[in-house]
């Protein structure tokens, strides 16, 4: 492991890159046109769900936590600033009831402890948002946070005035070193080295931090995406200490690897399947560092997962339009009953934790269109309405009759939109559109059964030509005729032509009669299986 060099508390007072920057990035640098529609449509939601009171009540009293998650979200892609106003507020008015507890037990002896990683939240809080980290609510933040960092440089909490590790990780101490950078604590660098400690050898951090100090073997240790991206966005910032720059290049490398193809990513051992939290999460981390196509994907992404209504595909409620699921089964859940108390918490956290990666959210190419290239398909069954060119994540929605189809584009912006089609032939007119209107129409031609009619001789001459003509088919139909011809000992040597229909749905085949006589059969199909005709004729000689 690579240690960063102890540094004096006047070196660490020159802040390279302000937190703010981090915390609120402007229309990232090198990415396609950015569309910013999705993230205006989640910070809307976002900051509507916020309570007049800044943060949300429980059974076990305020979130302080999840407030705090959703202003940094918030900050992150502005615009917002009365919602993360309010919660910083009610933060700063209870920071003592969230950072310490005091509790009296059965046996009615009182209990206090300090939370390090409550403290490293808050002192985020008011370094990304604007407050007096030395006297936020009364409490001097830095030098609480000091208080709570081991001499290793871990964080730590406190529980009846002796360490307690119990709620110790990787995400935990990467927020105290964006905490702490610029404060001048002469803390910063060995909690910084502490973090680097936590790195392995592939390049992610793990979740969970071994109780001894230091270095420690990563053997056993699953990789863990949260806390790698976390590492990330607190280190990006100082990237000239000696060790952060090759940590960084580690860790980046690390989560291009972990992306999937589909742009999204799991998180730790028991969030490995993806999912919005640690695809925003991680894909913020790499928009950071300027892998601003990973980014994109990643935003794609969680775009796909974002409540959206277009043209006739209202599949949500109104007040729902903008929230982030968790995953795809939360998303498709909120299309037949609302997002209630039960699930509120899940979208809240998602929504905050994925909306800072919608900053690198690209915009189609302004010219997307509907395709479907089959001449013919069989009739019923579901059809997929193809689109191109639409903007990576964005809902789609395709009507046919009273049917509305809701899809999402992929981070190619293509989708397939499967509509079901009648069971007898006919034209089906497909009206596809996104949020900014008619993206096109597509005509799907389909065919259902059919016996069709086949026109030859009953009875033809040996060595003489056979005409045979197949009706009923459609202008342009694929069609085959195949002739078992009679053989010796009843077994028969077959024929097989194929070809399209004329404009009049009519297939001729021209063959010459072998010289053996006997009986006949013919078989012809059109395009489908469904659709066919056979009979039989007697070869003379």
């Amino acid at each position: 492991m690579h240690h960063v060099l102890r540094r004096t508390a006047a070196v660490l007072a020159v802040p390279a890159l302000s937190l703010t920057a981090l915390g609120a990035l402007p229309s990232p640098a090198g990415a396609a046109t950015i569309d910013a529609a999705p993230a205006t449509a989640g910070a809307a939601w976002l900051a509507g769900q916020v309570p007049a009171s800044g943060l949300f009540p429980s059974d076990y009293g305020l979130q302080y936590g999840l407030g705090i998650d959703i202003a940094l979200g918030l900050h992150a892609v502005g615009g917002q600033a009365d919602a993360v106003t309010r919660i910083r507020d009610a933060v700063e008015a209870g920071v003592d009831d969230y950072i310490a507890y005091s509790y009296v037990d059965d046996q009615n002896v009182t209990h206090t402890g300090e939370v390090g990683g409550a403290t490293a939240k808050v002192l985020v809080l008011s370094q990304r948002i604007g407050g007096d980290e030395n006297a936020f609510g009364g409490v001097d933040l830095v030098k609480r946070m000091e208080s709570l960092v081991a001499d290793s440089g871990r964080v730590i909490s406190t529980a009846d005035g002796a360490p307690d590790d119990s709620y110790d990780n990787s995400y935990i101490q990467a927020l105290a070193v964006e905490g702490l950078r610029g404060t001048g604590s002469a803390a910063y660098a060995d909690v910084v080295d502490y973090l680097l400690d936590q790195q392995c050898a592939d390049g992610y951090f793990r979740g969970e931090i071994p109780a001894a100090p230091g270095a420690q073997s990563c053997a056993g240790d699953a990789p863990d995406t949260d806390s790698t991206a976390q590492a990330v966005l607190a280190l990006a910032a100082d990237q000239g200490t000696p060790g952060v720059q090759e940590a960084l290049a580690k860790a980046e490398a690390w989560l291009l690897e972990a992306q999937r193809p589909n742009g999204s990513f799991g998180g730790g051992p028991t969030t490995e399947a993806p999912n919005a939290d640690s695809t925003g999460l991680a894909g913020w981390a790499l928009g950071t560092l300027g892998e601003t196509d990973a980014a994109a994907d990643a935003a794609a992404w969680v775009r796909a997962h974002q409540a959206a209504n277009v043209s006739s595909c209202g599949y949500y409620a109104a007040a729902d339009l903008g929230a982030i699921a968790y995953d795809g089964a939360a998303l498709r859940a909120v299309q037949s009953t609302p997002i209630d108390a039960a699930t509120q918490g899940q979208f809240l956290l998602a929504s905050a934790q994925a909306l800072p990666v919608l900053q690198w959210a690209p915009a189609g190419s302004g010219d997307p269109h509907a395709l479907f290239a089959a001449e013919y398909v069989k009739a019923g069954g579901r059809k997929p309405v193809g689109v191109i060119g639409a903007a990576p994540g964005e809902a789609l929605c395709a009507k046919l009759g009273e049917q509305s189809v809701l899809g999402y584009a992929n981070r190619n912006g293509e989708a397939q939109l499967r509509v079901r089609i009648p069971s007898t032939t006919g034209k089906s007119r497909v009206a596809v559109a996104n949020a900014a209107g008619a993206v096109g129409t597509v005509t799907i031609n389909a065919l259902g059964a059919k016996k069709l009619t086949l026109r030859y001789p009953s009875r033809v001459a040996a060595r003489t030509k056979l005409v045979i003509k197949v009706k009923g088919l459609a202008p342009g139909e694929t069609a085959s005729v195949n002739i078992t011809w009679p053989s010796r000992a009843g077994s028969g040597s077959g024929e097989a032509s194929g070809g399209q229909a004329n404009r009049k749905g009519v297939f001729v085949v021209h063959t010459k009669v072998p010289r053996r006589p006997g009986k006949a059969t013919i078989h012809a199909r059109g395009q489908f299986a469904n659709r066919k005709a056979g009979g039989t004729f007697t070869v003379t000689r």
